[in-house]
C-alpha cells in the first residue's frame, strides 16, 4: 500500500514538472510574438515619423513656393497698378495741357475776334446784314456813343458802348416778319459788353426792351448781324448759350426791328431803352434777379 501511494506522488510530480514546462514555453512563445510585434510596430512607428516628415517638408515646400508666388504676384500688381497709375498721371497731365492750350487758343481768337468788332465798331456804320436779310436799301439816321445805360447786379455787368439806327426801304411788301411785311421801318443795332465778375456760373439772357408808347419789343440776337459778331462766338459755353462762365466777358451785337410809328415816337422822345435783368444762379433760372437798367431815352 505504501508502495502503491509512493508511486502516485511521483507521477504527481512529473506531471506537475511537465505542466510547468508546456506554459513556460507558451509564454515565451507568446513574449517572442509580441517582442516581434512591437519590433514590427516600432518599425511602422519609424515609417509613420519619415512619412509625416516628408509630408511636413513638401507642405512646408508647397507653402513656401506658394508664399514665393504671392509674393512675386503682389509684386506683379503693385507694378501693374503703379504703371497704370502713372499712365493714368500721364493722361491727366496731357488733357490737361491739351485743355490749357485749347483755352489759350481759345481766348487769343477770341480776343482776336473783339478786336476786329472794336476796329469795326469805329466805323462810321457799325458792320450789319440788314440790306442783304431784308433786300431793302439801308441808311444812317441816328448814332450814339458811349450810351450812357449800364447794368450792374448779380454779379452781372452789361454796357452798351455804341447804338445806331437804320432806316430801311424798299423791302419786298409782305416779305419780312420782323417789320410785319411792311416796306419800310428802323432797325437798332448796338454793341454790348457783358462780363460775370463772379467765381461761379451765371445765367442770364443779355437782351434789352425797347418802348415806343404802348408798344414794346425786345432785342434779338442774331437778326441783321453778321454771325462772327454774335455773341455765340464769343462764348465758352457753346451749348448753352445764357451760360456765362465764371469770369467771363463778351463783346458783341444786338438788333431791335421797329417800325415807322415806333421811331416817331422815338424823335418825340417817346420810346426809351431798357437793360433787361433775371440773372440767375440756376440754368432753369430760379430766384432770378428782377433789377433793370435805368432807361436811355434817344435824344
Amino acid at each position: 500500500m505504501k508502495k502503491v501511494f509512493i508511486s502516485m506522488a511521483t507521477a504527481s510530480l512529473l506531471l506537475t514538472a511537465c505542466g510547468s514546462d508546456e506554459q513556460d514555453a507558451k509564454l515565451t512563445k507568446e513574449i517572442d510574438a509580441l517582442k516581434k510585434e512591437k519590433a514590427q510596430l516600432d518599425k511602422d512607428y519609424d515609417a509613420l515619423k519619415k512619412e509625416n516628415k516628408k509630408i511636413k517638408e513638401d507642405l512646408d515646400k508647397k507653402k513656401s513656393d506658394l508664399d514665393d508666388e504671392n509674393k512675386k504676384r503682389q509684386k506683379a500688381l503693385e507694378k501693374e497698378v503703379e504703371k497704370e497709375q502713372k499712365e493714368k498721371l500721364e493722361k491727366e497731365k496731357a488733357l490737361k495741357k491739351q485743355k490749357e492750350d485749347e483755352e489759350k487758343e481759345r481766348l487769343k481768337d477770341k480776343k482776336a475776334k473783339e478786336k476786329d468788332i472794336l476796329e469795326a465798331t469805329k466805323q462810321k456804320e457799325m458792320p450789319n446784314t440788314i440790306a442783304s436779310s431784308t433786300n431793302g436799301e439801308t441808311s444812317l439816321v441816328y448814332t450814339k456813343n458811349d450810351v450812357p445805360i449800364s447794368l450792374n447786379d448779380a454779379g452781372m455787368k452789361v454796357e452798351i458802348d455804341k447804338l445806331q439806327i437804320f432806316k430801311v426801304t424798299k423791302m419786298p411788301k409782305g416779305q419780312v416778319l420782323l417789320f410785319d411785311g411792311a416796306t419800310t421801318g428802323y432797325v437798332v443795332l448796338y454793341q454790348v459788353r457783358t462780363e460775370n465778375t463772379t467765381n461761379e456760373t451765371l445765367y442770364y439772357n443779355n437782351n434789352t426792351k425797347f418802348t415806343a408808347g404802348n408798344h414794346s419789343v425786345f432785342s434779338d440776337f442774331a437778326s441783321f448781324i453778321k454771325p462772327e459778331m454774335h455773341e455765340s462766338e464769343m462764348k465758352t459755353t457753346k451749348n448753352n448759350y445764357n451760360a456765362y462762365a465764371p469770369k467771363e466777358s463778351t463783346i458783341s451785337y444786338k438788333s431791335i426791328a421797329i417800325s415807322e410809328a415806333d421811331y416817331k415816337l422815338l424823335k418825340n422822345k417817346k420810346a426809351s431803352l431798357v437793360i433787361q435783368g433775371g440773372i440767375s444762379k440756376s440754368k432753369t433760372f430760379d430766384n432770378q434777379s428782377q433789377t433793370t437798367s435805368k432807361p436811355f431815352t434817344f435824344d
